[in-house]
């Protein structure tokens, strides 16, 4: 990606007012996290359970507690409801296989994206009806599914709400609401995700039983939490931190099948590995056809029956990528097609033939590019959906509140975000929204700024650097993968790689050294690749047919300057 801006983080450290006992650039990328104190480093790369905060300080966990007791007791037949991401699949996950593990009689559901959409809908009150269930626990989603927990509620079913999204003034008729993000939570971590939020019922569940939390479940909490791109800090980099672990040394059959299919070995599970090959795999079933897909994975204990799901999904996640970059495509071509001149401070973009699944990813494409909030829109009868990405600087949800009165149903976070909308109303929430924007964002939108933590040379890259940027792991929202410039890099060779030569292979020299690396998504920038470059880059390890090397993943390059050394 092409930024406008490179910004190099200031480093107190190198002054010597900061002692944190490590050398200069780890010392420096501990600062640019907040780290100033040799205790504060330990306890930073070398997450504990001690970062766990009490279950029951989050507001409404005791009468959660005591409601769920009084199930299993009684033997009633209790039921699951969750979103269909990789979040509210894997919290759906682990309040089941907890509840089950203590004698629960559970029914786990997730919704169809297009038949049902978001929250809870009038097809799974149905469903549980059926099953005569009498209680029902739903996850990341609830806290504004008002009529349908009244609904649930007429057919003798009451409901206890896990979620993390912000509620609106009032709220639902539930037997308990568990929620970090209630107007009168005093619970001292704020970034807790929807799985976050289960694994907190079901620890504080465990407690009351006097017994250990089962280890797999980490796994899972792992997975929702970095796909929800929690902030990677205090509880939740300690519940991400454990779930590596536990997916390294456990045998779960659905984890494992797409691990192998993902094509890597999991002794290297990492943050970047999860983000880029588990969970959009995981992701592809609730994009294309049912979320119950990778639910089914999760869920089971047969190494077979997961292999099938794996090869199933691998197909979906082939498909999905092949018709997202259409879409995006499309959308880009919409995009300059319709602001010849200068791009707009909020991005509309639309196709009636866009899978509603992909909307999210078409949002985030064009967001990453241009720097500016999306709203991708698709659909071709009376209710039209729309998903929404955005940049920091913009808040999306609080936009979409000023305009709640034209939404079917909508929610989300600061940066990402969904809705229904009937299409007589668009016109007139289009140009509300982009009121906001231009009032909100004005000139802020100019374009994209790549912070840049030290400037190095690769061959800071050894063996014990790679070690402590694998201790900085996991990485996320708060704990970005810290990104490194190096000047005066010489191109040796440049070549378009991949099916459609969307990425770029270079062999780079640096004072004597030759070092790979790859571009990704800037194939298009294969006649800029030639003589002496700055790289903006993040540095890791390339494993092939048994060899490992250093390798550069490039984050933006231009003509080089020689504007400052490395030292």
């Amino acid at each position: 990606m092409k930024y406008s801006e490179w910004r190099l983080l200031p480093s107190e450290t190198t002054n010597g007012n900061i002692d944190l006992g490590l050398p200069t650039v780890e010392s420096a990328l501990l600062f640019h996290r907040g780290i100033t104190t040799k205790k504060a480093a330990e306890s930073f790369l070398n997450p504990s359970s001690s970062s766990l905060n009490d279950p029951y300080l989050l507001p409404g966990m005791t009468a959660c507690v005591s409601r769920l007791q009084l199930a299993l007791k009684n033997n009633e037949y209790i039921g699951i409801f969750g979103d269909f991401d990789t979040d509210g699949i894997t919290g759906t996950v682990v309040l089941s296989k907890g509840l089950r593990d203590l004698g629960g009689i559970v029914f786990p559901y997730v919704p169809h994206r297009v038949q049902e959409g978001h929250g809870i809908s009038s097809e799974s009150i149905e469903f549980f009806k059926d099953k005569n269930v009498t209680l029902l626990v739903t996850v990341d989603c609830g806290v504004t599914s008002f009529e349908e927990i009244s609904l649930a509620g007429d057919a003798g079913i009451q409901t206890i709400i896990t979620d993390h999204h912000s509620p609106s003034e009032r709220l639902p008729n539930a037997v308990a609401i568990v929620n970090p993000a209630l107007h009168d939570s005093n619970y001292p971590f704020d970034g807790l995700t929807g799985v976050g939020t289960a694994f907190k019922v079901i620890e504080a569940l465990f407690q009351t039983y006097e017994k250990s939390v089962p280890e797999y479940l980490y796994a899972l909490v792992a997975l929702g939490t970095i796909s929800d791109v929690g902030r990677m800090r205090d509880e939740n980099r300690y519940l991400a931190s454990k779930g590596i672990a536990v997916m390294k040394s456990l045998q779960m059959p659905g984890i494992d099948s797409l691990i192998r299919k993902a094509g890597f070995s999991k002794n290297r599970i990492s943050s970047e590995n999860l983000s880029f090959g588990i969970i959009p795999r995981i992701n592809v079933a609730g994009r294309l056809e049912h979320a119950d897909l990778s639910l089914r994975l999760l869920m089971s204990t047969d190494s077979e029956e997961s292999a099938a799901i794996a090869n199933k999904l691998e197909y979906l996640n082939k498909k999905r990528q092949v018709i997202t970059e259409k879409a995006v495509s499309e959308a880009r071509n919409q995009l300059i097609r319709n602001n010849p001149e200068n791009i707009p401070s909020m991005i509309f973009s639309g196709n009636k033939t866009w899978p509603a699944g992909i909307l999210g990813l078409v949002a985030g494409r064009l967001s990453e590019e241009y720097h500016r909030p999306v709203i991708a829109v698709s659909g071709v009868g009376e209710y039209l959906r729309a998903s929404a990405r955005s940049i920091p600087e913009f808040n999306m949800i609080e936009a979409l509140r000023t305009c709640e009165s034209v939404f079917e149903k909508y929610g989300g976070h600061p940066m990402a975000a969904g809705f229904t909308i009937h299409k007589d109303n668009l016109r007139e929430f289009r140009q509300q929204m982009s009121s906001i924007a231009d009032e909100l964002l004005g000139q802020l939108c100019v374009g994209s700024v790549l912070e840049i933590e030290y400037e190095i040379t690769p061959g800071w890259l050894n063996s014990e650097s790679l070690k402590f940027l694998s201790d900085l792991e996991p990485y996320g929202d708060g704990n970005a993968t810290p990104v490194f410039m190096t000047t005066g890099v010489n191109v040796l060779d440049a070549r378009a790689v991949g099916k459609e030569r969307d990425h770029l292979k270079l062999t780079v020299e640096h004072k004597g050294n030759l070092f790979d690396a790859i571009a990704f998504r800037q194939g298009n920038r294969l006649k800029e690749a030639r003589g002496d470059l700055d790289i903006a880059y993040t540095g890791g390890v390339n494993y092939w047919k048994g060899r490992e090397s250093v390798q550069l993943t490039v984050q933006d390059f231009r003509k080089s300057n020689q504007a400052s050394g490395s030292f």
